[in-house]
């Protein structure tokens, strides 16, 4: 009989060109009992990823902000360096523009003293048309020419300016 089965399966095998596959015993598996096991490795895993990667991860964030705090420190002292310099010109520019000063510098470089000093009006900037004259017009060194150009000109001042 034991011939005759394997002369069978010869055959099938000759025929289909693949052997035939053995029928496995069925088992029946609780799934009551192997569910929980997976559930269980699953959560140790996760418990065992989050309890090393939270450490991580924290001492990762305190870098990046510990980076950020070194940089920050940086730049408030270049801040403060380039305001304390600001300033230092500000202090040096408003003695620079005193009068005296500015008559002082004149006389050094071979400049005359004015005999008299004229303040001239503001100019309103919104009509562009400069205040009417009030009695004399001042003069400047040039023979005589008014300092504020004439109302149909293209409101520009001479004079140096």
């Amino acid at each position: 009989m034991a011939q005759a089965a394997s002369q069978a399966r010869a055959r099938q095998r000759h025929s289909t060109g693949h052997p035939r596959p053995r029928a496995r015993a069925l088992e029946t598996v609780d799934r009551r009992r192997r569910s929980p096991r997976r559930v269980r490795r699953g959560a140790v895993i996760v418990a065992v990823a989050l309890a090393v990667g939270s450490p991580l991860a924290v001492a990762g964030a305190q870098a990046y902000l510990t980076q950020g705090q070194v940089r920050l420190e940086r730049l408030q002292q270049q801040l403060d360096a380039q305001v304390n310099q600001h300033r230092d010109l500000e202090l040096r520019v408003a003695q620079l523009e005193q009068p005296a000063t500015v008559l002082s510098e004149a006389e050094k470089q071979g400049l005359v003293s004015p005999t008299s000093v004229v303040d001239l009006p503001q100019v309103n900037q919104s009509s562009g048309q400069p205040p009417a004259p009030s009695g004399t017009s001042p003069a400047n060194s040039s023979g005589g020419r008014p300092l504020v150009a004439s109302p149909t000109s293209s409101g520009t001042t001479s004079g140096g300016r």
